[in-house]
């Protein structure tokens, strides 16, 4: 079985925030994402350890519970499996659920 490669976070938290203001596809400089209760939180809180890290997790939450941009959010992560981290209250594998659920109420 072959050995996972674990990348420094902060490595993954450049890579990703390059990757999404760079896209074409979706511009996280619109003016309705300077709605987002997140604005301005240092991006590292969206990027817990892992999905047992709770503290980073609630966090990154008590952002998202009261953003008023928060199904915009979640739309855009759904949209793009490659994204990850908390967006839209969710983090990877909760949006790979609620895309499994998608994909069969269109069946």
């Amino acid at each position: 079985m072959p050995v996972p490669v674990v990348r420094p976070r902060e490595e993954v938290i450049d890579e990703e925030h390059d990757y999404l203001f760079a896209a074409d596809a979706v511009s996280l400089q619109a003016p309705e994402w300077s709605l987002a209760a997140c604005r301005g939180a240092a991006p590292d809180v969206f990027f817990p350890l892992t999905s047992h890290d709770v503290a980073s997790r609630r966090q990154a939450l008590s952002f998202c519970g009261g953003c008023d941009i928060r199904e915009q959010c979640l739309e855009v992560a759904l949209r793009d499996p490659s994204i990850v981290g908390i967006w839209g209250g969710t983090d990877e594998l909760e949006r790979a659920r609620l895309r499994g659920r998608r994909y069969v109420r269109i069946a």
